[in-house]
């Protein structure tokens, strides 16, 4: 479902459903209840308004945060690969040029392989934990000499290996994370009882009335649309993308031919 979609069935529902229950209700309390509770009415409006606000602010915060928490973490992933594919060119002919094969296998099996995998699967990519192992097989098996320069950049090599390693974990167990059900209850719940309670609330006038309870409800539903669309970072209308990686792969080319 594309944003803009989910938006005016989140948005748009939020402000009908509005509206909608204030010209209904406005009969019902006029007849049954007047003006003359409007003064109650309001403090608890106002008091359980507060709450409310407190609690989607947090959420929202906390999606946003979790968001962007992604984003860094394949980030780094796709930009650790690059100073990690330039140091095989430091190694042994064979074996870096052995090497240079099995990352660029890697950064194509997330591309390809594992990224539409991404938010329905925590297991990742068979083809990229392979292309892994096989990097851990082939520098295991090195036969390198015991120069300080070599040694300096074995060292190098496993450091990043192990930070594309650690980033690539932390981004397939973020992509099988969801927002709890009971936090959803908490925002979706908590926006109709507010709502509900703009329809307690008499005033004069229908036009003014119907016309700040929709602002209300079209600002609840506009903060749920943004925790619907990036609760998920992998997957929905604001899911992450590869491109990270297709431009590892780039610049791997002009590593290749000496840039």
């Amino acid at each position: 479902m594309s944003a803009g979609l989910l938006a005016v069935l989140i948005i748009g529902g939020s402000v009908v459903f509005t509206a909608g229950g204030v010209v209904i209700g406005r009969p019902l309390v006029r007849r049954y209840l007047g003006a003359s509770h409007n003064e109650v009415m309001i403090s608890l409006f106002a008091a359980a308004g507060v709450i409310y606000a407190v609690l989607l602010g947090f959420l929202v915060v906390v999606v946003w945060e979790a968001y962007d928490t992604a984003h860094h973490t394949l980030g780094e992933e796709a930009a650790t690969l690059v100073p990690l594919y330039r140091l095989t060119y430091g190694m042994e002919a064979t074996e870096g040029a052995q090497l240079r094969t099995l990352i660029r296998q890697y950064t194509q099996a997330v591309i390809t392989d594992e990224w539409p995998q991404m938010g329905r699967s925590a297991l990742g990519s068979h083809k990229a934990h392979r292309a892994l192992e096989k990097m851990d097989r082939l520098f295991a098996t090195m036969d390198r000499a015991t120069k300080a320069a070599d040694a300096e950049v074995d060292n190098k090599f496993l450091d990043l290996k192990s930070t594309i390693v650690m980033d690539r974990n932390e981004r397939l167990l973020r992509a099988s994370d969801t927002i709890p059900w009971v936090m959803w209850l908490g925002a979706v719940g908590g926006g109709i009882i507010i709502v509900c309670m703009s329809f307690l609330i008499y005033m004069e006038r229908v036009e003014p009335h119907v016309l700040m309870a929709s602002f209300m409800g079209g600002l609840i539903g506009l903060l749920l649309f943004i925790m619907a669309v990036l609760s998920n970072p992998f997957v929905g209308p604001l899911a992450l993308s590869a491109k990270h990686f297709q431009q590892a792969l780039a610049v791997m080319d002009d590593t290749d031919r000496g840039n």
